[in-house]
């Protein structure tokens, strides 16, 4: 596992040097992690990841859910090239391009979200769920333009991020709900007590979403629900994870007034935030779904979590608790996961 961790302090380090800000003179180590990040992704062995099996079976026999972008690469890569390896150093030259690019014009520490990026989501999106990989970098493009208030160009973004996965379609109709100010805030952060109740009265979620009369959707459900069963078998509505997301969305709703006022965007982050706990516990009787939905409102985090650093005086210390919590995750997503295997290199197209 030394490999990740390596990645890790490579970032750690030189972000710190640049003082976790893109500026000119650091440029040179945005391409250069790139790089190494597409290298690893494009060229890992089988094995490496849960779903690197599946993705094979989905390349070869049309397996499973396949979104438009997928069946097109798929066909590209394997029934017209021969060639299933090519498939994955597709997905990998666009997950990290668009990764950078999608924070780069709306992260002001780039190299501090990055970070968090890393350490808490790059295994599941930069190697097993590299479908929604991709949406999550057009997602970030998207976010830019939510600020300013886009909409054509904000729906050009998520079409594209839904024909890599269709689970972005649900940030459509979110568009004309979350805007960048206090308003209905408190309805936001009110979805979360209302789905803790849903949970304590054991509402059966699967069973009604399997009654929704959309035969995709209740394929879908189904997949998710039999193959994510032993990866996030430990996932739970009271476990340490979601309980630090619970006080970091409390502290932030603290400063709300004063890191909305220096950061544009805040308020839509935090609203998606605070709907990504609803769907985690309100869904919780359908782990794998709640799971990978919620994660699609969490990597706000990346764009959150470096606001805290304006918080402290001095800021090294702010940035230092950021730090230790991305090492926490580091351990948890790394080792505890079992996302990931100790990596080997397959060159073979």
């Amino acid at each position: 596992m030394w490999v990740y961790f390596l990645l890790f302090f490579l970032i750690l380090f030189f972000g710190a040097f640049y003082k976790y800000k893109l500026t000119k003179s650091s440029v040179w180590f945005f391409w250069i992690l790139g790089f190494i990040l597409f290298f690893i992704t494009a060229f890992r062995a089988e094995g490496v990841d849960n779903d690197y099996v599946t993705y094979l079976m989905a390349i070869t026999e049309n397996w499973g859910i396949r979104e438009p972008a997928f069946t097109f690469i798929s066909y590209l890569s394997y029934n017209l090239l021969g060639s299933t390896k090519l498939v994955f150093v597709i997905f990998a030259a666009l997950i990290i391009p668009l990764l950078f690019f999608g924070l780069k014009g709306i992260a002001r520490f780039f190299y501090l979200s990055l970070l968090i990026y890393y350490s808490f989501y790059f295994s599941v999106y930069g190697f097993n769920a590299i479908r929604a990989g991709v949406g999550i970098g057009l997602f970030f493009f998207a976010l830019k333009y939510w600020i300013q208030r886009k909409k054509k160009v904000v729906f050009f973004f998520l079409t594209l991020a839904s024909l890599f996965h269709f689970s972005f379609v649900i940030f459509f109709p979110l568009y004309f709900l979350v805007k960048d100010d206090s308003k209905h805030l408190k309805i936001f952060i009110g979805l979360i007590p209302i789905a803790y109740l849903a949970y304590f009265v054991k509402l059966d979620v699967l069973s009604l979403l399997l009654m929704i009369p959309f035969p995709q959707l209740q394929q879908l459900v189904i997949l998710y629900d039999e193959v994510g069963k032993d990866v996030v078998a430990n996932a739970n509505v009271f476990g340490f994870l979601i309980l630090i997301r619970l006080l970091i969305l409390f502290w932030l709703v603290i400063y709300r007034e004063f890191l909305a006022s220096r950061f544009d965007g805040f308020y839509i982050y935090l609203k998606l935030y605070s709907i990504g706990f609803f769907f985690f516990i309100f869904f919780s009787g359908f782990k794998s779904g709640a799971f990978r939905t919620a994660e699609l409102f969490w990597v706000n985090e990346c764009l959150l979590l470096p606001m805290f650093v304006v918080l402290f005086n001095p800021r090294w210390f702010g940035t230092l608790i950021l730090i230790l919590l991305c090492v926490c995750m580091m351990f948890f997503t790394y080792i505890l996961s079992d996302f990931l295997r100790p990596f080997n290199f397959n060159f073979d197209l």
